[in-house]
């Protein structure tokens, strides 16, 4: 046994084995590293594992069996004694081992340096959602098995303060309510919806109710596309305590699914709310989900009378706060947005001193800032704050989106938007801005291809079809363009501009009808000066272009900001009224 031993020694198998397995370590570490960063599938990694496993004992049998001379690779027995140059080759050998476990240590430093340098960057994108890291759950949304369907609202507002109290997990990537929210009454399988939202996790809800208590079933499935079943829970609270009931489901999930992502490290407040106050509050939420002018303006009374019964509740000062916010996007009159605007900037700091732990509400303050006063160093400052608190919110990576936007930072852009786009991939509107901010850092092939994404979706979503006709119109489609533009006043309803379009090489003759039709009854107050001043552009009359964007920033058009940056824009560049707007709304252009 000894003599083999001596044998192996004299060969330098122990040494070559290891070389091997140092060179091997190093080699998995930098390929998880390397595949990571490219989000390659996890069967490569395996296959890398793989072969190396099975590689080592061909490399033992090789360094047992050859050894390299002078003269080239030749069978060990084959070589005299006297000339072998094993020793050569051991204190080669020695160099190698040596120079690797100085790279392996170099390697677990910077490794440890870079682990440390994350985690005490709170600004970074990798420790809000890092997608290679964190895993994914979808809440959908809670089933109403009672037989009053007046009851939705609930089983709705308990499914939203679910995915809320989730996405305080910085741990876990919570897919948004508006994207679950589209499976509603869709009978697909649950591989197929975790497919779609790219979900590591499914967790279904059905909601009973009895005369004084709600009982909750939930079940949490997982290892797709095979679907497992994980775990599943009941939980029964009388009516008043509807909210500690929410907050257990939502921490009782994070803690079952603590091997593989990090448990939450909040546990429930036993927040006491008044219980009528809290199930006002749970409607107005489901009301504001629904996005619509008059819902909204429902949703805010409820939540008014919520905030009477109980006016130490933060959560729902933050909700009205949102409520004012949305409303102006149905709103055409200035003063009144600006009264929104105080209105939800008041109700937003009575939220925070209340409880200063509340990420969407400095993500609504971050969103008052740049569209209303147009403030964009506050604006990121409260994106990144709402974040740190609710890494989940797609609507906080929108804001850093159209901060990098304005700084004209065009990686940044699409790196936060895309992000928001994995948080909600089914949201219509989010999808619309990753195309947007495609074609504002002229990517206009894959900005075309996007729409199209969300069309097919969407096929009626008028503002899909509208931002599409553009950006094939400045790439020269105009037929498409047309046809585009032609689909959205159809869906619009509005079929006298869609006959303008419907003929041949008419669509400079549709501009001029659409300004006439527009100036009608108000020439140089309409609800919408930026998009006069583009079409103004689209025809080359610059002076009139320009008359209009100066009213839209005389009238602190949201749209103006972002609008400038459009590449239509871009002959005008150099004149002195333009340069003015540019420095007066602190936007950087493209040099």
């Amino acid at each position: 046994m000894k003599k083999y031993i001596d044998e192996l020694k004299r060969r330098n198998v122990f040494k070559a084995a290891f070389a091997y397995l140092i060179m091997a370590w190093l080699v998995i570490q930098v390929s998880a590293i390397i595949l990571n960063g490219f989000d390659a599938p996890a069967y490569v990694f395996k296959i890398i594992l793989y072969v190396i496993v099975i590689a080592f004992p061909f490399w033992l049998v090789f360094a047992w069996v050859y050894e390299i001379t002078p003269e080239g690779l030749k069978k060990t027995d084959d070589v005299d004694r006297k000339a072998s140059i094993t020793p050569h080759t051991k204190r080669r050998l020695n160099k190698v081992i040596i120079a690797s476990l100085l790279i392996v240590i170099i390697f677990l430093l910077f490794n440890q340096s870079w682990i440390s340098s994350i985690k005490n960057d709170n600004t970074n994108k990798f420790s809000r959602v890092n997608k290679n890291t964190k895993k994914s759950i979808a809440v959908l949304p809670f089933l109403n098995h009672s037989n009053n369907g007046n009851q939705d609202f609930l089983a709705y507002g308990i499914t939203d303060a679910v995915i809320l109290e989730l996405s305080k997990n910085d741990s876990l990537r919570v897919i948004s309510f508006t994207s679950t929210l589209t499976y509603k009454d869709k009978n697909k399988l649950a591989p197929e919806i975790a497919k779609e939202l790219k979900a590591d996790y499914l967790l279904e809800g059905s909601v009973y109710f009895d005369d004084d208590s709600i009982r909750v079933l939930v079940q949490l499935m997982g290892s797709f596309p095979k679907e497992t079943h994980i775990w599943s829970n009941a939980y029964k609270e009388k009516f008043e305590n509807t909210l500690q009931l929410v907050e257990n489901i939502s921490t009782e999930i994070a803690d079952e699914i603590h091997v593989i992502v990090l448990p939450n490290k909040t546990k429930p407040k036993n927040n006491k709310v008044d219980p009528k106050s809290y199930n006002l509050y749970l409607r107005g939420r489901f009301l504001l989900n629904q996005r619509t002018k008059e819902k909204i303006n429902q949703s805010i009374e409820y939540l008014k009378k919520s905030i009477e019964l109980d006016s130490t509740y933060a959560q729902a000062y933050a909700t009205l706060a949102e409520a004012y916010i949305s409303l102006n996007k149905f709103n055409t009159n200035y003063n009144e947005k600006k009264t929104n605007a105080k209105k939800a900037k008041a109700t937003i700091s009575k939220a925070l001193s209340l409880n200063d732990s509340l990420g969407d509400a400095y993500i609504s303050l971050g969103n008052i800032s740049g569209k209303c006063d147009w403030n964009w160093a506050e604006m990121k400052i409260m994106a990144e704050k709402g974040l740190k608190l609710d890494p989940s919110n797609s609507n906080g990576h929108v804001l850093l989106s159209n901060y990098y936007l304005i700084k004209n930072k065009s990686k940044k852009v699409i790196d936060e938007i895309l992000i928001a786009e994995k948080l909600d991939p089914l949201n219509p509107i989010i999808g619309s801005l990753v195309a947007e901010r495609y074609y504002l850092t002229n990517d206009y092939e894959k900005s075309i291809k996007q729409y199209e994404k969300v069309l097919e979706l969407y096929p009626n979503y008028e503002f899909a079809w509208n931002e599409m006709g553009y950006v094939q119109f400045i790439t020269g489609q105009k037929e498409k363009a047309q046809n585009s533009w032609k689909k959205m006043f159809e869906i619009k309803g509005n079929e006298k501009m869609a006959k303008k379009f419907e003929f041949p090489n008419s669509i400079e003759q549709s501009f001029h009808f659409f300004l006439i039709d527009a100036k009608k009854e108000s020439p140089t107050t309409c609800s919408k000066p930026a998009l006069m001043a583009q079409v103004h552009m689209f025809l080359n009359e610059k002076d009139e272009a320009l008359d209009y964007l100066e009213i839209a920033y005389k009238n602190h058009d949201e749209e103006f900001p972002i609008r400038l940056l459009r590449p239509h824009f871009s002959p005008l560049h150099n004149d002195p009224r333009f340069k003015d707007l540019v420095k007066k709304t602190g936007i950087v252009l493209n040099k």
